[in-house]
């Protein structure tokens, strides 16, 4: 591996690895661009916490600029999209439910080193485990999941186990490649874009229970997924929140991105292909080839 010393321009912030070789973290765009070389990300305590928010922050960006603003969300707000257009989305999105929160738990078993070496984190992952599975009972967010799809007119079957469109599985296959292939920071990074779904999903809700006739309670998936992602509840962190908890850890010990797979490009992707499964629902839906 080379140090970013040798090959790009010098900064003021700059970290080392094992044996004393300096990598400029801040010259890292300069290193992406040779294939062949790998870099080492590694950030103090002080520089790590303003990145990710920054990062947070360029996430929620993209997501107003691309999912906010695609045809199915905004005619969604305004209560005309076709009622059979938020079913085809539904179905497509309920079989990628139980995927990501599998690959959640996936994480414990297949990083288990990581986390008995950092035993305060377990307890951060823990909540999440109990929120995803166990609220408002078991099996947690599946639970209301399936509600609300009823709901909508859909069954248990539809919501779960219809297959999924091309362009809708790219979001999920995405995430399932990064945890099978990849290494441990390319799935968080992956799952930042949860704070902005779940401010979308504030947006959601209104629209079902002022355009669509559903209730509070028949709407509560949505509700519930705004809660969970982007507040502390129920003495629990944000799922954003513990996100970005256990990015701080690993990026503070220092990780080394793959060619093809830089840090932020696993951060930013998932915001592309959900915006792609929501413009591939839209046009189908309307062309009725679904």
């Amino acid at each position: 591996m080379r140090s970013a010393a040798n090959g790009a321009a010098a900064s003021s912030s700059s970290t080392s690895r094992p044996g004393g070789t300096h990598f400029n973290v801040r010259a890292l765009g300069r290193i992406r661009s040779r294939k062949d070389v790998m870099a080492l990300v590694k950030m103090s305590k002080k520089e790590v916490s303003p990145y990710l928010e920054d990062l947070q922050k360029r996430v929620e960006a993209r997501w107003e600029k691309t999912v906010e603003k695609t045809r199915f969300m905004r005619e969604l707000d305004s209560g005309k999209l076709p009622l059979k257009t938020i079913q085809v989305f539904y179905t497509n999105w309920g079989a990628f439910v139980p995927v990501i929160n599998s690959l959640y738990t996936v994480q414990f078993y297949k990083h288990l080193a990581f986390f008995v070496s950092n035993v305060d984190l377990m307890e951060t992952y823990t909540h999440k485990v109990l929120d995803e599975f166990g609220h408002p009972a078991p099996p947690g967010h599946i639970k209301i999941l399936i509600s609300s799809g009823e709901a909508l007119g859909l069954t248990k079957e539809q919501i779960l186990t219809q297959p999924m469109m091309p362009e809708a599985r790219g979001l999920t296959d995405f995430h399932r490649t990064l945890v099978n292939d990849g290494p441990m920071h390319e799935y968080w990074a992956s799952v930042l874009w949860e704070g902005a779904f779940g401010l979308s999903c504030l947006r959601w809700f209104k629209a079902l229970t002022k355009h669509y006739k559903l209730t509070a309670e028949q709407a509560d998936y949505f509700h519930k997924h705004h809660e969970a992602d982007t507040m502390d509840h129920l003495g629990r962190e944000a799922h954003s929140s513990v996100t970005k908890h256990v990015l701080r850890r690993i990026l503070t010990e220092g990780v080394v991105e793959r060619p093809g797979y830089p840090f932020e490009y696993c951060a930013m992707t998932p915001v592309d292909l959900y915006c792609q499964m929501l413009d591939a629902v839209y046009d189908k839906a309307r062309s009725n080839r679904v």
